[in-house]
């Protein structure tokens, strides 16, 4: 009987340790969240993007590309976020065609204009002109 109750304190154990790693580990592998408002505007004169984003690294750069349908980028920047690895921008978006954009946010620590390997990266939806 002794051998039974040791194995499942362990068994109780090593649950435990698990449950405790998937509750920490979570919102270092969750992906970050990105808002864009408006999610459409006119081509001209242009318009104003706000972005309210969350789950990026604390003080860390996040490189942003406003990606065209055939991958072209006419826009790209840069945001720096907060110790909660948040920001809240606004960018303006103009001399652009009539298309379905993706715009792309990842991680670029030392701003070469490419994300950082292995880095999440998310997307918002941006159509030009609202339909």
């Amino acid at each position: 009987m002794t051998i039974l109750k040791s194995l499942s304190v362990l068994c109780l154990l090593a649950f435990s340790a698990i449950i405790v790693l998937i509750f920490y580990a979570t919102p270092v592998l969750s992906a970050p969240i990105v808002q864009v408002s408006p999610t459409c505007g006119p081509a001209d004169p242009g318009f104003n993007i706000v972005i309210n984003a969350n789950g990026f690294g604390p003080n860390s750069n996040v490189n942003w590309k406003l990606i065209d349908s055939h991958n072209g980028i006419p826009l790209y920047g840069y945001f720096q976020t907060n110790n909660t690895g948040g920001f809240n921008d606004v960018t303006f978006a103009d001399d652009l065609k009539a298309d379905n954009y993706k715009m792309a946010f990842g991680t670029d620590s030392n701003n070469d204009n490419k994300f950082d390997a292995g880095a999440p990266i998310v997307f918002a939806n941006i159509t030009i002109p609202c339909h």
